[in-house]
């Protein structure tokens, strides 16, 4: 019902307002140490997967993640993995396919292109006709994409 979108949607825009504000204005110094410790515990443990993710994504002007998963836990995990600079959309009770086509609507000048590991992105970057690479995470590795490589998924589609 209507009260209920109104909270909602109020919790929402104080969450994002939090999201945006990232982790280091909620957590002390004993925590951020903590927290930097297991970030490059991580990336170790990942080959550096997040590093390299994340030098990639710098790179790029917007950067959108659609995850399947739920909105909440998924910000925080793009806090954790200091991603936290990704607009994110949940495609939990939609799926991929209308996420797209609403994030398309959004950004009408901005050309696309679809990162994941599942079918699902595969299908819905298919049906949007947009480049799809696919990311293998059994080896933890970041695919070792450059902008040489986007551009040239890119210029075959666009």
């Amino acid at each position: 019902d209507d009260p209920n979108k109104r909270k909602l949607a109020y919790r929402h825009r104080i969450i994002g307002q939090k999201y945006s504000q990232g982790l280091h204005n909620f957590l002390d110094q004993d925590m951020i140490k903590l927290w930097d410790e297991l970030y490059h515990l991580t990336d170790s443990y990942t080959d550096g997967w997040l590093s390299s993710a994340q030098a990639f994504l710098e790179q790029q002007n917007i950067n959108v993640l659609v995850t399947s998963g739920s909105l909440i836990p998924s910000l925080v995990k793009c806090l954790l993995f200091r991603l936290d600079r990704l607009i994110v959309y949940s495609s939990w009770e939609v799926g991929k396919h209308q996420c797209f086509s609403w994030i398309k609507e959004q950004y009408l000048s901005v050309q696309f292109c679809v990162i994941g590991d599942g079918m699902e992105e595969c299908n819905a970057a298919q049906a949007m006709k947009w480049p799809f690479i696919r990311i293998d995470p059994h080896p933890h590795r970041f695919p070792g994409l450059t902008m040489k490589t986007l551009n040239c998924y890119q210029e075959v589609v666009y």
